[in-house]
């Protein structure tokens, strides 16, 4: 199973946020997803995760995931990626810089069924901020 869930975390990175195909959460999320990361009221299941992404990927375009180390155990897998991407959108009500950014982030998934039912992540926000002159400047 380790390998099965190593396969599609890596699908998800890579398949909705890199390529932005949202139609990949109807095979590879949960029914019953929750994204523990989202806003309180946020909307979960897999319908949930499209939204997230279309989100994100218009503030910060094609979002690259370079997988720096993976832990599975049991039903869990971690993975410390960079995460890699432009801002494009409007955000804290700054226009869009074009600029590049590269951050650390520690992402969690729980798997059931197959699927990922859980997500858990911690962002280098800060550090994303200052690379985009979105404070500090």
């Amino acid at each position: 199973m380790s390998n099965e869930n190593r396969q599609i975390v890596r699908r998800v990175l890579d398949e909705m946020f890199a390529k932005g195909n949202l139609d990949a959460a109807d095979e590879l999320i949960h029914p019953d997803f929750v994204n523990h990361e989202a806003p309180p009221g946020s909307p979960q299941g897999p319908e949930g995760l499209k939204q997230t992404t279309s989100w994100l990927r218009g503030l910060w375009g094609d979002m690259r995931a370079d997988i720096e180390d993976e832990i599975c155990e049991g039903d869990k897998v971690v993975a410390r990626v960079t995460m890699h991407g432009h801002h494009e959108g409007e955000f804290l009500g700054k226009s869009p810089t074009g600029r590049e950014y590269a951050v650390q982030q520690i992402h969690i998934y729980r798997f059931e069924d197959g699927r990922v039912i859980e997500h858990w992540g911690c962002r280098d926000d800060l550090g994303q901020a200052l690379q985009l002159g979105l404070i500090g400047d």
